[in-house]
């Protein structure tokens, strides 16, 4: 079948399957976005394949404030709990700080991006006025929530993946944490959006454009993990001529078709970023690690790489990344680093402790790792206190396992199966 014909009957299947869910259902006839309310999260689809980019931000805006009408407030709530944690471990950041990093970054965003971000911004209640705490989000309160991981530089994430030999079906079965802390009542989206042939589905907080974590028609799945333990003395924080991650992501996967496209696109030499990072770039075949260290080498690692010294993997057919390079000849911030060392330490023993093959049930056992009764704050936990999404995805069943929410004991994921992969 042609890519185009699949993608139009691909489109017509999502929108039916969101029409008859019913009840927070937000679609119209000649709408290009359309939400509905499931229990964990919100589903999004997003046309993007006509009309003005600014339109569609702000009917997209329009809806998300009709289905979740304390919205601005959540978010507000967020701005202020983050900028006083900020504040208080770096005194020199400050709220008007991170709206400067959020406006120099701004200026390298595509401009069909920014056309969706202040399309968007233009239905919030804060217009130009940035006050925090006001219950409100102003334009430049959004570009911050858009460009979040670009102006905190402090999350972290881990990801791991089987695939040949070490996969029980054959394809690639991989894992992926997303540790950004807690963040209390805000909502959460699966978002599908389709740009011409290019459908993505992407797992971010609602109202985000960008992708920090998502999966392209093609079979291309990209996320992104901080890598940045650098010196700040040494290497000071400037958001002068960087770029937005999570935009260059959706860029990457709207428009490349393979492992090492997205690897050289995302690792390209004029693409710098306001923090070091990692990016887990995986298809049915394989998954691979850049290690986007600036100063030294942005290269794939892949799972028989030469490590630095110390650092031990030794499992043929998988790989994992924790918040730290260990690539031979990248800076070592992985050495001496507890969280580090012990997460790795413990994707290495599970991911043999069965056996010779993996499943996907036992990718989503490791993601959701935790020392029991201990509320996810052991450092050698993998899903921890500060793990807001968890998943574990089977390319060759299309069978994604997805938690999203803030800590609990024992998380319980959701199975998907995502429309345009269906083959």
């Amino acid at each position: 079948m042609a890519k185009s014909l699949k993608a139009i009957l691909t489109t017509a299947v999502l929108l039916i399957i969101l029409i008859s869910a019913g009840c927070g259902d937000s679609s119209d006839s000649t709408s290009h976005v359309t939400i509905t309310e499931k229990p964990m999260y919100y589903e999004v689809s997003v046309d993007y394949s006509s009309g003005d980019r600014y339109v569609i931000g702000r009917e997209y805006g329009a809806k998300v404030l009709s289905m979740v009408p304390d919205y601005e407030e959540s978010f507000d709530t967020y701005l202020m709990l983050q900028v006083s944690s900020l504040h208080e471990q770096y005194p020199e950041i400050t709220y008007e700080v991170l709206i400067q990093r959020a406006l120099e970054i701004s200026k390298n965003i595509q401009s069909r991006y920014m056309d969706e971000i202040e399309g968007f911004a233009s239905v919030l209640s804060g217009g130009t006025v940035d006050e925090l705490g006001d219950g409100k989000l102003s334009r430049d309160e959004f570009l911050m929530i858009n460009l979040n991981p670009d102006i905190a530089t402090d999350h972290g994430c881990s990801a791991t993946a089987v695939f040949g030999s070490r996969s029980a079906t054959g394809q690639t079965i991989l894992g992926r944490n997303t540790d950004w802390g807690s963040i209390p009542g805000l909502p959460k989206g699966v978002i599908y959006s389709i740009t011409g042939e290019n459908q993505v589905v992407s797992f971010v907080l609602l109202g985000m454009v960008g992708i920090i974590v998502g999966i392209n028609s093609d079979g291309i799945f990209v996320s992104n993990l901080y890598g940045d333990n650098l010196s700040a003395e040494e290497f000071p924080y400037s958001a002068v001529g960087k770029r937005s991650v999570m935009l260059d992501i959706r860029e990457a996967l709207e428009t490349l078709s393979t492992v090492d496209e997205v690897g050289a696109f995302l690792g390209d030499p004029s693409r710098l970023y306001a923090y070091h990072n990692q990016m887990f770039i995986a298809d049915k075949n394989t998954a691979k690690v850049l290690e986007n260290d600036y100063e030294r080498n942005r290269a794939l690692r892949v799972s028989d790489s030469d490590l630095n010294p110390g650092v031990t993997w030794g499992i043929s057919d998988a790989i994992a990344c924790v918040n730290a390079f260990v690539l031979k000849g990248n800076y070592d911030n992985f050495t001496n680093h507890a969280t580090e060392e012990e997460r790795w330490a413990n994707f290495r023993t599970m991911l043999t402790q069965e056996g010779d093959t993996v499943d996907i049930d036992r990718v989503r056992t490791i993601m959701s790792y935790h020392k029991p009764g201990d509320e996810g704050k052991d450092s050698a936990d993998i899903y921890a206190a500060n793990t807001i999404q968890s998943m574990a995805y089977s390319f060759s069943e299309n069978r994604l396992e997805l938690w999203l929410g803030n800590f609990v004991d024992d998380p319980q994921y959701e199975t998907i199966s995502i429309p345009f992969l269906d083959d």
